[in-house]
Parts: C-alpha cells; structure tokens; sequence
C-alpha cells in the first residue's frame, strides 16, 4: 500500500467541521497522521474492525491495529505523536483522559512529545508507563522493553518502580514481576523502525493547539519541529 503522509491539524478541524451532529458530539483523541499496510480500526461499541485511513479521527475507546509489515502514526489531542509498528494492537482509553491514553495489549510503539506539555500514559498487560517530555519505545511481546532515547519514563506495577533516563532501558516478565533493573542501552539495544514512519510537517498541528481545546486556559510552549527547530506559540485556548 502506498504511503501516505498528512498535515494533521488543517484536516483534524476539517473533518470536525463536516461530521455529522451525532458524531461531532464524541471527544476527538487523535488524528491519523500516517498508514502502511494493513491498518485498522474497531470502533468503540462495535464488533468489526474496518480500515483506517490517514486523516481518520480516532476517539476514545478506539481499538487500533496494524497487520504485518504495516505501520501507521497517529497526533494526539494532547500534544504526542504516537507511532505503532508491525502486529501491534492497542486501545484509546475510554474515559479519553490524555494521561492514561493508550492500552497496549500486545505490539510495539513509539513515543514523541511535541511539547513540554505533552504526557502520555501507556498501560500494558506487564505495567504502566508514565511518559514525560520524551521519546521512548515501548514493546510488549512475552516480556515488556522499555528504551528511553529523550527525557524521562517511569515503569511501574504492583510489584516495583523503575524510573528510566535518557539512554536508558528495563524489561518486565509479566504483571507477577517487578520490572529488571535499570541497565544502560547498548549500540544493538537501540531501534530504528520509528524512522521509516515519515510524518513530514506539524504547521497545521501547531495551529490546532491554539485553536482547539477543551478549557480556556492559556497556552505557552515551545514546539519542536521535524526539523529540529523550535516554534513558540502563545495564546488563549478556546472553549467549546
């Protein structure tokens, strides 16, 4: 399947204008950005997975999964680009808290925050991962990895915590374990399927923060581009 690429923000707010009244009503989590493959989405409420498409909005409650050799990337609500690789299959928390957004039952992810603002909670079958101000990789297969390239994650259950710098990594066995000791990532340990998910620019998302929101608190941050420079955008954020 062709690649697809997108300006998230101009077609989150145009989609959202030109939705029916009923559908307008859910809370938008997150607007696919990019889709390889075999990519698909079960609606909250229904049984079928149908598929998913670049410029589809995705809510809470949204059951999200890739097939084989396909990848897609998604920009939340909230200010994180959140990138699923091959044979993954995750979920958009129900009660659409930005927090506590993604449950991931099996797969692997990619974490960015395009902000400081930006956090993301991501909620496995072995542990939760609290992501702040990071990048971060994220998979879940017999055991949990965690790699930290940016910034900082704690990995936490009932058994432990561990609190992961940058170029740091740990594993967890299961939910009956306490997540490994923390060990410094290796030359091999770091991965680099993330870089073939190309999302080429953020202008129209940068938009969408200053005009999209749901309080009307000010906004004041920095926003890092692709590119690497960074933007600063400032101003009041509307209520709707």
């Amino acid at each position: 399947m062709k690649t697809k690429l997108v300006m998230a923000g101009l077609v989150l707010l145009a989609s959202f204008a030109a939705a029916p009244a009923a559908f307008c009503a859910q809370k938008i989590a997150a607007v696919v950005v990019y889709a390889s493959g075999s990519v698909e989405v079960k609606r909250a409420g229904e049984k079928r997975f149908a598929a998913l498409a670049v410029n589809d909005l995705l809510f809470p409650g949204d059951n999200v999964k890739t097939g084989r050799s396909s990848q897609a990337s998604l920009v939340t609500k909230g200010g994180a680009e959140v990138r699923l690789n091959q044979n993954s299959d995750f979920e958009l928390s129900p009660q659409g808290k930005l927090r506590e957004l993604i449950k991931l039952s099996v797969g692997q992810l990619w974490t960015r925050m395009l902000h400081k603002m930006a956090k993301i909670n991501v909620r496995t079958p072995s542990a939760v991962c609290a992501i702040r101000g990071t990048e971060a990789d994220i998979e879940q297969r017999d055991i949990m990895t965690v790699k930290v390239y940016e910034g900082h994650v704690d990995v936490q259950n009932s058994l432990g915590k561990r609190s992961l710098r940058a170029g740091q990594m740990t594993t967890v066995s299961g939910a009956n374990a306490a997540p490994d000791a923390v060990k410094k990532m290796s030359g091999t340990d770091a991965g680099s399927w993330q870089n073939d998910v190309k999302v080429s620019d953020y202008d129209k998302f940068v938009k969408l923060l200053k005009e999209s929101a749901d309080s009307g608190k000010k906004l004041k941050t920095s926003v890092r581009m692709p590119d690497g420079s960074v933007k600063t955008i400032e101003g009041g954020l509307k209520k709707k």
